[in-house]
């Protein structure tokens, strides 16, 4: 009967461990399927918004429309009359666009309309010999764009485009986040942890506090997130004269999340350090704040960056409270006192329309994966230096 029920719990545990491993495989390649297609080095440089050009070439006699010849490149239409080649393509936001893939060194719309490789065309007017207006839009596609170009004599309006869809101010938000929480909560959760441990007496009073701390730990992060809305909006506005949500007033929001996180961490190492090690210090005449400061945080600071890490997988991670803490603009310029997005933010505005775009959402999850996996990667490392070095 005992092998039996043995068995069975041997049976549950492997098929829930299975099933666990099963449903992150198929998380992990979803994404990757759906987001690697992104992942190039553009999109953490290129801002998200584009660069709009409109411009005109009327003047007949500045440029020549003749034979140019064709670069016979598969996938693009290429208009011999205006030395021009345009491609079919998808953006980043999962639009269709017209893109241009070739222009003869002559063309007009090099010489003069000063347009460039890679720019996407979204209209062009243009009038024919006989005056007739012809409309081209890049919805049509880049076929029948070229079909109206050669016939074609002036064209009285193009507006184009460059650029957009990138990530970068969301990464610049994230790292601005990063450093200012920091920066914030390091120091008060260590100094709060070095008094419940060193100073505090383990009494009533501090056993509260302990017990609030691991408390504020299971709280829900969106209601940290209404705390920011109510009271850190108003301060920052009041203090550094931002208008509504701020990289500020998240910051100090992230803080009051990840400090239960760092008090724990940084108190779970100051244990860790043998009791000799006190000893010995105020044995030799040192203070209780000359071994704390020279002797036993030093010997703790493993377990500090541990938490350093911790913490800063949180802040890339989190999201419900920089939604009302900071705002959901995405934005190419990054400031303290405006609003942002950070990239976990940034992928909650992106599946929030009517159409949501999966492709740029899961390449912004890739890059998420890839940080907060090296910061775990970080923290197994400096666990196992610490068992090495740990003395029994």
């Amino acid at each position: 009967m005992r092998k039996i029920k043995d068995l069975f719990l041997n049976v549950i545990t492997y098929v829930s461990s299975s099933f666990g491993c099963l449903v992150l495989i198929i998380l992990l390649l979803f994404v990757f399927k759906n987001g690697i297609r992104l992942l190039d080095w553009s999109l953490i440089t290129s801002d998200y918004h584009q660069k709009t050009y409109q411009v005109n070439i009327t003047d007949t006699k500045n440029y020549h429309l003749g034979d140019y010849s064709d670069p016979q490149l598969d996938g693009v239409y290429y208009s011999s009359v205006w030395g021009i080649g345009l491609q079919d393509d998808i953006d980043r936001n999962n639009e269709k666009i017209v893109t241009i893939r070739y222009l003869a060194p002559l063309s007009p719309f090099a010489t003069i309309a000063k347009l460039e490789v890679g720019y996407q065309i979204s209209k062009m007017t243009m009038a024919d010999e006989m005056g007739n207006n012809l409309l081209a839009l890049a919805k049509n596609g880049a076929e029948p764009m070229v079909a109206d170009l050669d016939e074609a004599k002036i064209i009285t309006d193009i507006i184009a485009t460059s650029g957009g869809g990138g990530i970068r101010g969301s990464l610049l938000t994230t790292l601005y986040l990063i450093v200012l929480t920091l920066v914030i909560a390091l120091p008060l959760g260590i100094c709060a942890a070095i008094y419940l441990h060193e100073f505090a007496k383990q009494n009533q009073f501090t056993h509260i506090i302990r017990t609030m701390i691991d408390i504020t730990t299971g709280i829900p992060s969106i209601i940290f997130g209404l705390v920011g809305a109510i009271v850190f909006i108003p301060m920052m506005n009041k203090t550094i004269q931002s208008s509504g949500g701020s990289l500020a007033s998240g910051a100090l929001t992230l803080t009051i999340i990840l400090l239960p996180t760092i008090i724990k961490t940084t108190e779970e190492s100051l244990k860790a350090i043998p009791n000799s090690y006190r000893m010995a210090s105020l044995a030799l005449g040192a203070s209780k704040s000359q071994t704390t400061f020279k002797v036993i945080l030093p010997n703790a600071v493993f377990g500090i960056l541990t938490a350093t890490l911790l913490s800063i997988g949180r802040i890339i991670g989190e999201s419900a409270a920089l939604i009302y803490a900071v705002g959901t603009a995405i934005k190419d310029s990054v400031a303290i006192n405006e609003k942002s997005t950070s990239l976990a933010v940034h992928i909650w505005s992106l599946m929030g329309g009517e159409n949501p775009n999966y492709e740029l959402s899961c390449a912004i999850s890739i890059i998420i994966l890839l940080i907060v996996g090296l910061v775990s990667l970080g923290v197994k490392l400096i666990s196992r230096t610490i068992n090495k070095t740990e003395v029994k």
